[in-house]
């Protein structure tokens, strides 16, 4: 058995990053190269002081730290400047909500994502796939990005809503959502709250888009309530699940917290699956070798059929290069804690309000930790290497009890995604059409638009999904 190594010691106290400007402190370097800025930041020392604005804070860079911080939910609760703006829109749903609220909803949501309930979707998702990509023809040249935008949004919506909804729904969420996570991206590393109140044309879009987003969600929700039928979506699963049949009412859901958590859904849900989904389809066309293999697979593994739950588990390449595209280009790639009193982190007093930052990026791309972090390999999630690697290294979806609670349904999705698309298609970069992506911007997510590729059919005889 591969004993995993242990992790490099981290080092007691803390030191300022360097770089620092009067007002905006580190906030600028957040703005113009923020994942450059996050891979320097163990250079400094494990616990890093960096300044948002005028506000101290502190960036947690080893894996113990990490843990400490996300297994002590009550020293270190949600809170800080992107769970500030997110709860703009989402509210206190799952994905925002303080230590107390979230252990009553988590348990009030979880049948909504048991593995057999989300068995029960692989067909539906399978034929929203096909159906998104149908239109597309030999020799066409697409915005990836934009495509699996659409593709995770029929998806959803074709899991979580009933079938007359469906069409609104994908329509509203490809406009508002994109609209609403680059205001997010824009707002989550700004050090002057205030900027959020000018009325530029941006904050106007914003708003419009956050506006439609909520209505359309209140008007699903009032729709449900009259129908009063079970659709055997995700919605009716979780309203069934939160209407206190069970003990009396005690723990039944308000139409308001229904709302928070569907729309939490949709925002969590979309972006960072779309996101990935296209950085796969982007490092495959990088990778003719890497290609070839993928598509070896998905033609042995799926034969003459459509994808199945029982083929996913031999799906093992394409599984391990979504693996390593969520440690290439985490989609939760920056996110906060607070302090929620005096405290001490690597032998530093923390006193209570600090915003503690870590970074599922800034962990993958640590060499001591994922050697060649900038060699895109799926071969690294091999299970005799995978055994090697040291605990909590590897964190797209966090870990303690806020890690994603959608982790299995996206790693489903995901798959049936990509071996849909990869046993018709090969996508090929088009010259010239990449050179933004070495070090992209992210914003909400690291998204990868545009990303223009030139679609081309594996061959008449190719077995369609």
């Amino acid at each position: 058995m591969t004993v995993p190594p242990a992790l490099p010691t981290f080092t007691p106290g803390s030191r300022r990053a360097p770089g620092a400007l009067p007002l905006l402190g580190h906030a600028w370097q957040l703005q113009r190269r923020p994942l450059a800025f996050l891979r320097s930041l163990p250079r400094h020392g494990d616990l890093v002081e960096i300044g948002l604005g005028p506000r101290r804070a502190y960036a947690v860079c080893h894996p113990d730290l990490v843990r400490q911080v996300l297994t002590d939910a009550r020293t270190f609760d949600k809170g800080g400047p992107i769970y500030d703006k997110l709860r703009q829109l989402l509210g206190n749903g799952l994905g925002t909500s303080a230590r107390e609220p979230h252990r009553r909803q988590r348990r009030m949501i979880q049948p909504v994502f048991h593995a057999e309930r989300i068995r029960e979707y692989v067909p539906a998702i399978r034929d929203e796939v096909v159906a998104a990509t149908a239109g597309w023809s030999d020799g066409q040249v697409i915005d990836v990005a934009e495509h699996t935008y659409k593709i995770i949004t029929r998806v959803l919506t074709r899991t979580m809503f009933a079938a007359e909804a469906r069409a609104e729904a994908a329509t509203v969420i490809a406009e508002a959502l994109p609209v609403f996570h680059e205001g997010v991206g824009r707002r989550m590393n700004s050090p002057f709250a205030f900027l959020e109140k000018v009325p530029t044309s941006g904050n106007r879009r914003y708003e419009a888009a956050k506006a439609r987003l909520h209505s359309l969600v209140d008007r699903l929700i009032a729709d449900h309530r009259r129908d009063g039928a079970d659709h055997d979506n995700l919605l009716s699963v979780l309203m069934a699940a939160g209407d206190g049949r069970a003990d009396g009412g005690a723990s039944a859901m308000t139409d308001e917290e229904i709302h928070e958590h569907v729309i939490t859904f949709l925002v969590a849900g979309i972006p960072t699956s779309a996101a990935v989904l296209a950085w796969s389809l982007h490092f495959l066309g990088q990778d003719p070798g890497l290609e070839a293999r993928l598509h070896s697979e998905v033609d042995l593994v799926l034969d003459d059929g459509p994808p199945t739950w029982a083929h996913l588990g031999r799906l093992d390449l394409t599984t391990r290069t979504l693996t390593e595209v969520m440690r290439y280009y985490p989609p939760g790639w920056l996110l906060t804690r607070v302090a929620m009193h005096d405290t001490v982190l690597a032998g530093r007093r923390i006193p209570e309000g600090t915003v503690i930052l870590f970074s599922p990026y800034l962990l993958h791309h640590r060499p001591d930790l994922h050697p060649a972090p900038g060699l895109f390999d799926p071969d690294r999630w091999l299970p005799e290497r995978r055994h090697a690697m040291a605990r909590d290294t590897f964190i797209p979806y966090g870990i303690g009890s806020r890690k994603c609670i959608g982790e299995v349904y996206g790693i489903v999705e995901l798959t049936l995604a990509l071996s849909v698309i990869a046993r018709r298609w090969r996508l090929t970069p088009v010259p010239g059409a990449g050179a933004h992506l070495t070090d992209p911007k992210p914003s909400a997510v690291i998204h990868p638009a545009p990303l223009t590729m030139r679609l081309g059919e594996r061959g008449a005889t190719r077995p369609r999904a």
